[in-house]
């Protein structure tokens, strides 16, 4: 899959040895390439114990003589003191998504890439479309910031298509990214601890369409201020712009992406198939407004997803008797930006670094409360929703779950375990 001439000799840094980091590594690993390895968690580290002359600490590594950077695309370009280090005139940052890129249409064939950006809808429109494209017989795959390293796919043929979905991050490292067909799905505020402003962050999730050629297609979905500066820019490819219907439920939560999914359709000369039908039966993504468990009235809702306040503020639209619990690292987002007014708002259950500031934002008759886990927090809210005769216990919380928790799925599980320990106590489970 990769051409391994373009390593022989080369020295190259993988920094972040997650499932991303290891790909990179199982890709190159066959070369003649001289290979620096490092990750802060000593557990990942111990993984590659049989390749232990690769493990070197950073303040070892060739930084002046560095061919190739892959760095994780949780590490901050900016604020990283050891990046001073590199030598801008000849190292070349990368990531799994520009290797693959690099190689696509060269040692394997070129398939059709279909790269989903934006600030929230992106994993949820990724799977619709996947599906859909795999019903109606396409070799299809799903890659990207969605869980699976785009380097762990089988290489296709040459009418593959891959899915990707793209972070900020990821495309950030990736100046080389083509998809044939980019799409925007949104754009809000996120990632502030990261992009030193909302500014930035969108010139970023533009970059994704920079590359295209007359032959590709951009899709914005124009919904801000923000999307309608990045449409009005002057791309090669064919612009498809679409609008926001301003209508909001449980159903149209998804089925707003599938007005996309349409268009992507239309692009692969799919026409006779109708996407809401399929949507009926689409049961949504883990850890997205998952209905956790339901007892006597009070619901469990696991919306751990919701890592910034546009996505929280989608949950209290779409739910009512919210018994919230919000909080986590706020990545530098503006948090009174989620709307602690909001009439389906019952109680407030804070947790996590920014709960001080959660709790001076949120109105006082809507009664907060500081907990210092989230097992304290959904057994009080647990508590509370019964004496009031029900309603939702929302975890939707607006922020990173990096302060506590690995990932915001490690977060969704202990809140859906907690919840399930509740509700088969109560049943004598």
């Amino acid at each position: 899959m990769i051409d391994f001439n373009k390593y022989n000799s080369k020295k190259v840094g993988i920094l972040g040895l997650g499932i991303t980091g290891e790909s990179i590594f199982k890709s190159i690993k066959d070369s003649n390439a001289e290979i620096y390895l490092w990750d802060d968690d000593i557990s990942l580290r111990e993984k590659y114990f049989n390749n232990k002359e690769k493990l070197t600490k950073l303040e070892e590594w060739p930084w002046d003589n560095l061919d190739y950077f892959f760095p994780s695309p949780g590490v901050d370009l900016k604020n990283k003191i050891f990046l001073n280090k590199l030598n801008k005139n000849k190292t070349k940052l990368m990531s799994d998504i520009s290797l693959f890129e690099a190689e696509r249409g060269n040692t394997f064939p070129s398939g059709t890439m279909i790269a989903i950006t934006g600030t929230n809808g992106k994993s949820s429109t990724a799977t619709i479309l996947c599906d859909i494209l795999k019903k109606e017989g396409f070799d299809t795959r799903l890659a990207g910031n969605i869980g699976i390293p785009i380097l762990s796919l089988e290489p296709g043929n040459e009418k593959t298509i891959y899915i990707i979905e793209v972070s900020s991050f990821q495309i950030e490292l990736t100046e080389n990214i083509k998809p044939e067909i980019a799409v925007l799905l949104n754009i809000s505020e996120d990632h502030l601890d990261r992009h030193s402003s909302i500014e930035e962050y969108r010139e970023i999730k533009s970059r994704i369409f920079l590359n295209q050629t007359r032959d590709d297609f951009s899709i914005i979905y124009n919904n801000n201020e923000h999307t309608d500066f990045i449409s009005k820019k002057n791309f090669l490819s064919k612009k498809i712009i679409l609008s926001n219907s301003g209508n909001l439920d449980e159903k149209k939560y998804y089925s707003k992406n599938l007005t996309s999914i349409k268009e992507i359709l239309k692009i692969l000369e799919i026409s006779d198939f109708i996407p809401s039908n399929y949507f009926e039966n689409f049961k949504g993504l883990n850890h997205r407004l998952e209905l956790v468990c339901e007892s006597n009235g009070v619901k469990f809702i696991n919306d751990s997803k919701a890592t910034n306040p546009s996505a929280t503020n989608m949950a209290f639209d779409l739910n009512q008797n919210i018994f919230w619990i919000g909080g986590g690292e706020s990545k530098g987002n503006d948090l009174s930006k989620i709307n602690l007014l909001s009439k389906n708002l019952e109680r407030v259950f804070l947790v996590g670094s920014s709960s001080e500031e959660l709790f001076n934002l949120t109105p006082k008759l809507k009664n907060p409360l500081i907990f210092q886990n989230l097992d304290s927090a959904v057994r009080a809210a647990y508590s509370e929703a019964k004496k009031s005769g029900g309603g939702n216990i929302l975890l939707s919380p607006g922020c990173s779950s990096h302060d506590q928790f690995k990932s915001f799925e490690e977060r969704g599980d202990i809140f859906s375990d907690i919840a399930l320990s509740l509700i088969g106590l109560e049943k004598g489970c």
